[in-house]
This record gives structure tokens, C-alpha cells and sequence, in this order.
């Protein structure tokens, strides 16, 4: 007989969003321990499709959460962007630091783990029925009876698909990535601690970017090099997306037929779409990421504390309507940030006059003499408890 498990939360998903949406419940209450389960499909360590950057927007919530960034990560000092033969940079010490997902979500579901929350690792989600007093979840293992379902699973959420959410594929940027292994001593972004992305094709209707970024995999030196097409246009014509992976990595000596492609889609963030149900919230990229620079691991982190803070709430007020998630998410600095940068890819990625790229980049250039990022000795951190930028020299 299928055992029937009732509780106050189930997370499904332990990604980023996730763990950070456990972790913050406990941080307000350990007593959290004993009232959520978290489950996900797959078995940690596992290996996710992501450049692997993290802000420190995400490093600030993981010091909020008293949590020292432990696994390996490699620093990044300079972040180059580049068209065609102009570039311009920002500094900072770091500029932001790369991880392997495999590495980092495995170490937060460890410190979940160590309050004494269930994580049920190789359990998949079958069924999802929302009913009055709670919503049904069928797993491989139990059918879960949850007061509130956080849907951590994805972009391509199954709790989404279960609940007919809807899967505008409008809202859905593409990506393709491989890994390259390396001789640091011969690779500059290595010596030079710098991350490179490419703009070059983006009046050639990619709507994105190619990158490199100086990685570790296992101890040892790889580039992480991919295309980002954000759609953030869906009206515009799609490129062929492993030819411009292809082409660019050509141009730096790199034969993609020599290594494994990988490719998933990142559902984006959109303020006007539904975040929400009775009983019922989405985090992270089952809600919604970056469609500018496809940042995912910072703002996956920021879901976490926003949606324990309306857990929290709906169980002292007793009301789970989650009337005002949405409201809540928008009212966060680090989402008003995601609205802003949502507002920027649909201008930005309607370029399509090489003249105007190039004028912009120009003047790109003498805008960061402007700002803090012009500083090879600037350590970004946060001003007033709020995610932004500071000297702390």
C-alpha cells in the first residue's frame, strides 16, 4: 500500500531555489526541520547545464543565510564584453565567481540536510491534484498530502505541466554549452581571471551572446564555453544556434565536432505572468530567470527568501491564497533588478544596425569611467541591506 505522508511543505525541486526556500524557512524557525520534505527526480551529485556564475547578489543571500561559499569556484577580476572588434570591462574583485552546479547544488542540499530535513533524492513527481485542504503529490514512493507545493523543478517544471500552468514557448530562451579541457598556462582567461561574452552575432539575429568562462571540473581546468539565445523577441527569425557555436569557437581554435554539445531551454522572467495559486508557488526557473544575461543561480537564490517570507506568512494568517506573491517578488530589490533587466534584453535585442551597436559600445566604454566597475581594486558588496553595489576598501 502507498504510504500517505502529510506535511506543511513540500518542495519539489533541490536546485538553488529550492534549498534557498528551505533554508531561509530555517533560518526563521528550525522547527521548519520537521515540517517540510523536499523531493527531487535526480540523485546529487548531479550534473546541470549552467555557465555557473555567481554574482554577489547570490553571494550576499548566502552570507545572509551564514553560509561561506565552500565549493571549488573560480574567481572572476575582469568581464570583457565584446562586438566585433570594440570591448569595454568591468573590474572587481571579484566580479562575480564560478561554480560547477553539480558541486554547489549537492553542498546546499547538504546543509539542508544537516538541519534534519527530508530530502528524498531519485523520487520523481507522477501527480500533482490541487484539492480544498491541501494539494495532492504523487511520487514514485508516497503520495503526499501538502498544506503548500513550492514547484523548484525547473524550467521545464512538471508541476507547471500538471497544474496547465501554461507553456508559453514565447517565454523560453535556448542555450547550448560545452566543455573544453585546458592548459592554464596557455589560456589566458585563466592567468587572467577574465570572462568573455561575445555580442558579436547580435546584429546577425542572435539574441544573446557566445561566452567563455575559466572553469574547474573536478579539480581540474576546463572552459565552459556556449550561446545564449534569449528570444526575449519572439518575432524575430530564430538563428541556427549551434552554427554561431560553432563559428565562434572556431575562431578561437576549437572544433565543436570534438566535444559534447549539451542544450536546454531557460524559461524567463516575465512581471506580468502568474507566480502563484492557492496553495501553490513557483521559484526559481519553474517561475521565471534573466533573459538579459541568463543569470540564474543569484536571482534562484533570491525566490528562496521571498517565498519562505509568504510561507511563513499564509501559515500565520492561515490564509494560502498567495494573493499577494507576485506583489511580494516585485517589491524585493533583487526582482525589481529582474523586471529592469527584462525591460532591457526586449530593447536590447531588437538591435539590428551594425552602426548603432558599434556607436553604443563606444559610448559604453566611456560610461563605466563613470562607475565603481572601472576599479581593478573594487569589491563589490552590498549598501544598506539592499542588493547593490559599494566600495569596501
Amino acid at each position: 500500500m502507498t504510504e500517505r505522508i502529510q506535511v506543511d511543505v513540500l518542495i519539489v525541486g533541490s536546485g538553488p531555489s529550492g534549498s534557498s526556500t528551505a533554508l531561509h524557512l530555517l533560518q526563521q524557525d528550525a522547527a521548519w526541520a520537521g515540517r517540510m520534505v523536499v523531493v527531487d527526480k535526480a540523485v546529487h551529485p548531479r550534473e546541470k547545464l549552467c555557465g555557473g556564475g555567481i554574482t554577489h547578489m547570490g553571494q550576499n543571500i548566502l552570507a545572509d543565510l551564514g553560509l561561506d561559499l565552500q565549493p571549488r569556484c573560480f574567481e572572476v577580476r575582469e568581464v570583457r564584453l565584446l562586438y566585433e572588434d570594440k570591448s569595454y570591462s568591468f573590474f572587481g574583485k571579484p566580479v562575480f565567481r564560478i561554480v560547477r552546479r553539480a558541486e554547489f547544488d549537492h553542498w546546499l542540499v547538504q546543509q539542508v540536510e544537516s538541519y534534519g530535513v527530508p530530502v528524498r533524492q531519485g523520487e520523481a513527481v507522477k501527480a500533482v491534484t490541487p484539492l480544498a485542504d491541501f494539494v495532492e503529490v504523487e511520487t514514485e514512493r508516497a503520495i503526499f498530502e501538502a498544506k503548500v507545493l513550492v514547484a523548484a523543478d525547473g524550467s521545464r517544471s512538471f508541476v507547471r505541466r500538471a497544474l496547465k500552468w501554461g507553456n508559453d514557448g514565447t517565454h523560453v530562451a535556448r542555450l547550448l554549452e560545452v566543455l573544453t579541457p585546458e592548459n592554464p598556462q596557455v589560456t589566458p582567461e585563466f592567468g587572467e581571471q577574465t570572462a568573455v561574452f561575445d555580442f558579436t552575432r547580435l546584429t546577425d539575429g542572435l539574441q544573446g551572446y557566445y561566452w567563455d568562462f575559466p572553469s574547474y571540473v573536478d579539480g581540474k581546468p576546463f572552459m565552459n564555453r556556449g550561446v545564449f539565445d534569449s528570444r526575449a523577441r519572439p518575432e524575430r527569425p530564430k538563428t541556427d544556434l549551434k552554427g554561431d557555436l560553432r563559428d565562434l569557437m572556431a575562431e578561437r581554435q576549437r572544433d565543436l565536432a570534438d566535444y559534447e554539445l549539451k542544450g536546454h531551454p531557460i524559461r524567463w522572467w516575465d512581471g506580468n505572468g502568474r507566480f502563484s495559486q492557492p496553495r501553490v508557488i513557483l521559484v526559481g526557473d519553474a517561475a521565471g530567470a534573466d533573459p538579459l544575461m541568463g543569470e540564474g543561480i543569484s536571482f534562484a537564490l533570491g525566490y528562496g527568501k521571498v517565498a519562505a517570507q509568504a510561507i511563513s506568512a499564509a501559515f500565520a494568517q492561515q490564509d494560502f491564497s498567495f494573493a499577494d506573491y507576485k506583489e511580494r517578488l516585485l517589491a524585493d530589490s533583487l526582482f525589481r533588478q529582474l523586471d529592469l533587466r527584462t525591460r532591457l534584453a526586449k530593447f536590447a535585442y531588437l538591435m539590428k544596425y551594425p552602426w548603432f551597436v558599434r556607436w553604443g559600445w563606444g559610448a559604453a566604454r566611456w560610461l563605466i569611467r563613470l562607475t565603481r566597475w572601472r576599479d581593478r581594486e573594487y569589491v563589490p558588496t552590498r549598501l544598506g541591506g539592499q542588493y547593490s553595489v559599494n566600495s569596501n576598501q
